[in-house]
């Protein structure tokens, strides 16, 4: 026994490794012993439960990443952002997570993106969001924990900390290369002659830019009155208020998708609560790619891939997954503290999924006992199980 928890510690150690980059006192979060704060439950049947699995827990998993140990970080005095490049994860073809603190009176910087939709949400703290379109006039809203904002591919916009609190949010793209545009850069890829030409100043004005070093994130604030929300295309959405599709005391989920936002089309945004000793039940979906990142806790996962290789792995705060259509997997959450996880999914033509326990009980009990040994009895009776919920109890 003493020697699978030593392999379990082992698993979880190698997770919180810590970087330099992150471990300044303003960004905690990012901090590797924050991250370890998430520990393993107590509970018995927990603990004998990952005591069986072993060595099992450990291993690579090369469809796995954590972002704030072998990210990217960007860092300086108005914040910091950690983001995955999509070569860092197997099969990841489809999407980009980034993550990201900014201090009060400071902004991500107006920019855009080339080639991706992007969504995000708030995690902590007030944000106003601005986008620019045409000559109408911007839309401007504000962005509170749970709230969502969405922006097309090709518009200006800027996202800025308008609170007196760091504020934390997740950005997801559904393209690998998001293509990330501001001012410097597009200015500085120009000859001065042209550049000078194209904003009306002379080339003396803007000699500057090309030696200008640059960061993304920036201490400027402007210089805005109180201002009502502008959001005549509905950007903004609200997990909050949207009717989750499981809200149980076991856990809840609820998704962001065309269905409840028109302007999302193929991308979707899911949100997963799994309380201490819960299960996401193992299934596969019906379409769309889906990234996975666990905001927080401490989960077990299972995947099966599309070669037939099985991985249960630990996961745990900054942790990044990449799951193509159709791959087999589930999560339990084996920590003290709710899992939170966030699925971002690309690609979506249909909300659906299937189990194991729904998938079967499609046949009959002669094609369930033919493909899987199991007795006729058995058979009969998950035939007659009832519908079996999204999220359910793994602890009795």
């Amino acid at each position: 026994m003493k020697t699978h928890l030593t392999t379990i510690a082992a698993c979880l150690t190698l997770l919180v490794t810590s970087t330099s980059a992150l471990s300044a006192p303003l960004y905690k979060d990012l901090s590797a012993s924050y991250q370890g704060n998430d520990q393993l439950s107590d509970n018995p049947q927990i603990r004998a439960f990952l005591e069986k699995e072993g060595s099992a827990l450990s291993g690579p998993f090369p469809y796995r990443m954590n972002i704030f140990t072998q990210g990217q970080t960007q860092k300086n005095s108005a914040g910091v952002r950690v983001s995955e490049n999509a070569k860092q994860i197997k099969q990841n073809t489809f999407g980009q997570v980034f993550y990201y603190e900014l201090l009060p009176s400071a902004m991500r910087v107006p920019h855009w993106h080339a080639n991706g939709n992007e969504v995000g949400t708030v995690t902590s703290g007030r944000m106003r969001v601005e986008i620019w379109e045409k000559n109408d006039q911007p839309s401007i809203y504000y962005v509170e924990p749970g709230q969502t904002w969405f922006i097309p591919k090709g518009k200006l916009h800027s996202l800025e900390n308008v609170g007196t609190d760091q504020l934390k949010f997740i950005v997801v793209y559904d393209q690998p290369v998001t293509a990330d545009r501001d001012f410097v850069t597009a200015w500085s890829s120009l000859s001065d002659e042209v550049l000078a030409k194209s904003v009306g100043l002379s080339v003396a004005d803007i000699s500057h830019i090309k030696k200008t070093t640059f960061n993304k994130l920036s201490e400027f604030e402007q210089k805005i009155k109180p201002e009502p929300e502008n959001d005549p295309r509905g950007y903004k959405s609200d997990l909050n208020t949207i009717k989750p599709m499981v809200d149980s005391q076991n856990g809840s989920i609820v998704r962001l998708d065309k269905e409840t936002n028109k302007n999302l089309g193929k991308t979707a945004l899911q949100k997963t609560v799994l309380k201490p000793g819960a299960m996401r039940v193992p299934h596969w979906y019906l379409s769309g790619d889906v990234l996975l990142y666990v905001n927080n806790g401490v989960g077990y996962f299972t995947m099966m891939d599309d070669e037939g290789v099985v991985y249960h792995r630990l996961v745990r705060r900054g942790d990044l997954i990449s799951i193509p259509v159709g791959m087999f997997n589930g999560y339990i959450n084996v920590g003290k503290s709710d899992l939170e996880v966030y699925e971002a999914f690309n690609n979506l033509d249909e909300v659906g999924e299937i189990t194991l326990l729904s998938g079967s009980q499609e046949f009959n009990s002669d094609i369930i006992r033919g493909t899987t040994g199991i007795s006729q009895d058995a058979a009969n009776r998950l035939l007659s199980q009832p519908k079996q919920g999204m999220v359910i109890p793994f602890i009795n």
